[in-house]
């Protein structure tokens, strides 16, 4: 058992502990870390051991965050080596031996391990602590301000702040520019609220979607939490005796905001091979959106998503140290889910492994940016690649382009050259690596396409080839996506994810992709009678309820619609009245189901709602003509302002 020592124990004694030769201003500590998540509680270890005097800093009562408090007890992807593994492996031997043994890494046995080496490392650790305000001299930052109930309000001064916050509280504090959810309507990746059971002498936890949550708002925070635990999935009019045993004190939070970095790595980057040669450590994920709302998506996250049905690929994404250095801001770092990568990407940098590998490198750079007493812009890169790649941090064997859907970490999908391959991939159930591949090889394989296309005996050839052909914007795809449309084709392919989409639908998207005016009628038809939008052919895919079905047929055609009207100024008059016609039905009630949730589903008629009201005003607003702006307004019901 380690010594428990108090907070102020800890600052009483530590100057005891040796720096060697690490040069000591007249700073309380060199690193102060700001939430001892998964990100933080690695990085303030990690930073401890280099012979730094560390600080760190957490609201609640343990270490760990989401694998601990928040109650993930096992991974999903992300890439293996680092630090985190001895921690991983220490925590296995406890449990059992001290608490009841959980399936995945128990929260107790990780918690205890994470504090004991933080305390062994020299760790000051102050729990129950906020950080209200950032002490800084421009954009250098000097320390924080805290509060904690024992204490009241203090100062800490540092070399180095690591934002581990999960929100880029720091950064918020201290004027970095921020970016939140995707363009559209700003919105996250749903949530999760974590129950923990009992199962054959085990602890297990278990969880399902729970809605959308605004994370920087306090009283939307708070409502969902409360929401989240008292939904019948949580709280049943009885429990087995081993349906319940508590509810994880920390919701399991996928996404909030992202920094704008000195470097900010997208994943137009990753699928156009614009990647760094300097990465820090790999994320490894496939794009784990939860969101099924991808109507409301980027065009690039449909392409890859929905139109070509790679939702299970996975990517190796190289993170450089640049994407955790908030954009002009010295001494100021990022780790976790909150570092320079863009909503679409985001999906995939926030796995558990890779979070913790971004606080192990983040510590690292500090290291060296204190030692040598230079700018973290300025750390060179061949040292710190180094010092990442004694413990595994950084392992130049993970930089594989593509891995398929149900992979083992070697499972490499390369794409297709031949077009005899594409051809046959594309006259397959399973069209998705077929139809990205012809998309990247691009126009010069057009014509070809349209040949295929025009083979009325070959349906799964010519329907994929319209896919194919609209993804390299050939206006000729359009006569057979309407074909699609208007038979409300319920084929789902097959591949080998779950998460795979119809191609009826599909072809609403890619319509409204092409901006094609000619699709209108049908589009409209699509929002005047969406009861005839469902049928899964038998074949259970990415959307398990007709409700879900009705809801991706009339949010795409809702989103086709306002991106013609976007492209083409002369259809706005149409298009509006199409909408606001919409708008006025009795209900436009349309239901989403969440994931892994079979208790309740979400409302997204009033989301849909401020798409086209969004769309209205742009058009209102930016319209020159001002006899069109005149019908617009008139359209509008006079609303318009």
């Amino acid at each position: 058992m380690p010594i428990r020592w108090t907070p102020w124990t800890m600052v009483t004694n530590m100057g005891r502990r040796s720096g060697g030769s690490m040069p000591h201003p007249t700073y309380d500590f060199d690193v102060i870390v700001v939430g001892l998540g998964t990100a933080g509680a690695i990085a303030a270890i990690a930073s401890a051991k280099r012979g730094l005097r560390v600080l760190g800093i957490e609201r609640l009562s343990a270490m760990g965050g989401t694998g601990t408090t928040g109650g993930v007890l096992k991974y999903y992807f992300g890439s293996t080596g680092g630090m985190y593994e001895d921690v991983d492996r220490k925590a296995q031997q406890v449990s059992g031996s001290i608490y009841t043994p959980a399936i995945g890494i128990g929260a107790e046995s990780k918690q205890f391990v994470l504090e004991e080496e933080a305390l062994q490392a020299g760790v000051v650790l102050h729990y129950d602590t906020t950080v209200i305000d950032v002490i800084r001299t421009d954009k250098r930052l000097r320390g924080v301000a805290c509060f904690s109930p024992e204490r009241g309000k203090y100062t800490q001064t540092c070399q180095v702040v690591i934002d581990c916050t999960g929100n880029a509280d720091l950064c918020r504090m201290s004027g970095c520019k921020i970016r939140t959810g995707r363009q559209l309507d700003g919105m996250v990746q749903p949530f999760s609220n974590v129950l923990f059971k009992m199962e054959r002498d085990h602890v297990r936890t278990f969880y399902m979607d729970s809605g959308y949550v605004h994370t920087t708002d306090p009283l939307d925070l708070s409502n969902k939490i409360m929401d989240s635990a008292l939904s019948p999935a949580h709280l049943r009019s009885c429990f087995g005796e081993n349906d319940y045993f508590r509810i994880a004190p920390q919701i399991g939070i996928r996404e909030s905001c992202h920094i704008e970095g000195e470097t900010n790595v997208t994943l137009s980057d990753i699928l156009e091979n614009r990647a760094t040669p300097e990465p820090v450590f790999w994320a490894f994920s496939n794009l784990d959106n939860h969101g099924i709302d991808f109507a409301l998506e980027s065009s690039l996250l449909q392409d890859w998503s929905v139109n070509a049905g790679l939702w299970g690929m996975k990517l190796s994404v190289p993170i450089p140290l640049e994407a955790l250095i908030p954009e002009g801001y010295d001494r100021l770092l990022v780790a976790g889910r909150c570092l320079a990568v863009d909503h679409d990407l985001a999906s995939c940098v926030r796995m558990k492994r890779d979070m913790q590998k971004c606080g192990e490198a983040a510590a690292v750079a500090a290291y060296i940016a204190i030692r040598d007493q230079i700018s973290l812009r300025k750390v060179p890169y061949g040292e710190l690649s180094a010092l990442l790649r004694e413990t595994g941090c950084l392992d130049d064997s993970q930089s594989e382009e593509a891995r398929s859907a149900r992979s083992s970490p070697g499972d490499v999908r390369q794409w297709m050259t031949s077009i005899a391959d594409i051809q046959a991939g594309l006259a397959s159930d399973s069209p998705a690596i077929a139809i990205w591949s012809a998309k990247r090889i691009g126009a010069e394989l057009g014509n070809t396409l349209i040949s295929w296309m025009e083979q009325a005996d070959e349906e799964h050839l010519r329907k994929h080839s319209a896919i194919a052909l609209a993804l390299i914007d050939r206006q000729e795809a359009a006569t057979v996506l309407l074909e699609m449309v208007r038979e409300r084709d319920s084929f789902i392919p097959g591949g080998r994810s779950r998460f795979h989409h119809a191609r009826g639908y599909t072809a609403v998207c890619l319509l409204g992709r092409l901006a094609h005016q000619a699709a209108i009628p049908e589009l409209v038809h699509i929002l005047q009678d969406s009861g005839l939008c469902t049928g899964t052919n038998g074949k259970k895919g990415h959307h398990p309820s007709e409700e879900d079905e009705q809801f991706q047929y009339v949010s795409h055609a809702i989103v086709a619609l306002i991106r013609i009207g976007d492209r083409h100024p002369d259809s706005r008059l149409l298009v509006s009245q199409a909408l606001v016609d919409f708008q006025a039905r009795p209900t436009t009630e349309f239901y989403m189901s969440l994931w892994g949730n079979s208790h309740f589903s979400l409302n997204m008629g009033a989301r849909l709602r401020e798409v086209i009201e969004q769309a209205l005003l742009r058009w209102s607003a930016t319209n020159a003509d001002s006899r069109t702006q005149t019908d617009l307004t008139e359209c509008f019901g006079g609303k318009i302002h």
